[in-house]
């Protein structure tokens, strides 16, 4: 199969992928209630990659559903800088996809030692993140084959949302998450919508993607998968 057809079915996967996601929410919320600091502190997001534009998205949502600071991880003041820093009172999400990574294995058990309580986002419910995590919310996303993350990157925002519903108050109605799925299938089904955004592309030397706010992280990962299909900087 093509990079190109690869990555068209991946993206076809993501309702299905939603929608599986989002029959844990209710098990998850009930997890994360058990799990939250008595006292939160703050919210701490552990990532790396593609990963890393989805914990931005989060840096926004988390503190509007928490009311308490959220900071993204520098997974390095740990592994080669040694820092001993307290993490007590502090929710601490590590997001990998495969749950795999070493270096965010090894942070979120280490910000657990410190008094974190912690939580993993991955497609893996069996792997080293997921059983180093107080709680597991499992992506169903599967295997991505494509380079350009779609479907794990999808799942993943859909994942931090999910958590933020857990912790406070969102900026969305009830039932908007749910509807997702259903919105993405008719997105995908009408390709030709895109298509007057291919054309006034097609041929530039260079793509600028701006974002703010909730769509900074998404705007970061689009300007990534732009340069990883076309080559365009």
């Amino acid at each position: 199969m093509a990079a190109g057809d690869l990555m068209a079915a991946e993206m076809a996967e993501q309702p299905s992928v939603l929608r599986s996601l989002l029959e844990q929410r209710d098990v998850v919320l009930e997890a994360l209630g058990q799990a939250r600091p008595h006292e939160l502190a703050g919210v701490i997001v552990l990532a790396r990659g593609s990963s890393n534009h989805a914990a931005i998205y989060g840096r926004y949502v988390l503190e509007l559903a928490t009311g308490r600071p959220v900071a993204l991880a520098a997974p390095s003041l740990h592994t080669r800088y040694r820092a001993d820093t307290d993490y007590s009172g502090y929710l601490a999400l590590g997001i990998d996809e495969s749950g795999r990574t070493p270096e965010i294995v090894g942070v979120l058990a280490e910000m657990s030692r410190a008094g974190a309580r912690t939580v993993a986002l991955t497609s893996e419910s069996e792997s080293p993140l997921a059983v180093a995590a107080d709680v597991c919310v499992e992506l169903r996303a599967g295997v991505e084959r494509a380079v350009p993350a779609t479907k794990c990157f999808t799942a993943q925002l859909a994942a931090i949302a999910m958590v933020a519903e857990g912790l406070g108050p969102v900026p969305w109605a009830p039932g908007e998450l749910q509807a997702l799925p259903d919105q993405l299938e008719r997105l995908l089904d009408a390709p030709d919508a895109v298509r007057p955004a291919i054309d006034l592309l097609y041929g530039a030397q260079g793509v600028i993607h701006v974002g703010r706010g909730f769509l900074y992280g998404p705007a970061l990962e689009g300007a990534l998968q732009m340069r990883e299909t076309t080559g365009l900087l």
